[in-house]
């Protein structure tokens, strides 16, 4: 990324793979990352991807904690995600009901631009198939993103597809499906909280032949 004013910008879910790598991406190019992590023992991974850690569970905190522990920022990112074997309860307790409080801290805090990782199949939870797990996923994020749709705030959905751990690359946005890089997903946060906004948009994104700053200059 060009050089920038610095801004202030909060990831709920820092230490996940996402998370980190978009702090890299962030704190690299002068912003500060408040990266928000519910295990003090991840504090030493999100330092040393640029960040200042951030120790609250967004699972049991309030809105209003979660605002009073990130304090005043330009942007928040919700990267957060109950992860693979987690059940399907902490679905709709992190995929969902953490949406939603980060949405309200973002408002609290007084934000300019709120951006969360969902799903490319989020509008159809139908689709997940016979598999319990894969059900409430879908229907989290697709509860996550109507919540988001109804925000005030300038929101922008992203949606990968399944995640790899791919280098940065291309992207294809909008109608498309296919497999994402983690890599170039948390490069496109870092693009949408700084110099791309995109306020009021799903973005589906996946591996493509388009450099992603192109990419997303012409959404």
């Amino acid at each position: 990324m060009s050089a920038n004013t610095p801004k202030t910008i909060a990831i709920i879910g820092g230490h996940g793979k996402i998370g980190l790598l978009a702090s890299d991406e962030l704190s690299t190019a002068g912003h500060t990352v408040l990266s928000v992590i519910r295990n003090p023992d991840h504090a030493t991974d999100v330092e040393s991807a640029g960040a200042v850690a951030v120790v609250i569970d967004i699972e049991s905190a309030t809105a209003e904690e979660l605002a009073a522990a990130i304090g005043p920022v330009d942007a928040v990112i919700f990267t957060a995600g109950a992860g693979g074997g987690s059940g399907v309860e902490r679905k709709e307790t992190v995929d969902h009901q953490g949406a939603v409080k980060s949405l309200d801290a973002a408002t609290e805090l007084g934000a300019k631009s709120f951006v969360i990782v969902s799903y490319i199949g989020a509008d159809d939870p139908a689709s997940g198939g016979d598999d319990p797990s894969m059900i409430a996923y879908q229907a989290a994020k697709h509860a996550a993103d109507e919540a988001v749709r109804a925000s005030d705030l300038d929101w922008t959905i992203v949606r990968p597809g399944g995640l790899t751990d791919a280098s940065v690359g291309g992207i294809a946005v909008g109608d498309v499906t296919g497999s994402t890089s983690r890599a170039s997903v948390a490069r496109v946060l870092a693009l949408l909280v700084t110099e791309t906004p995109l306020p009021k948009t799903v973005l589906n994104v996946i591996d493509g032949p388009t450099e992603i700053e192109k990419a997303l200059s012409g959404v």
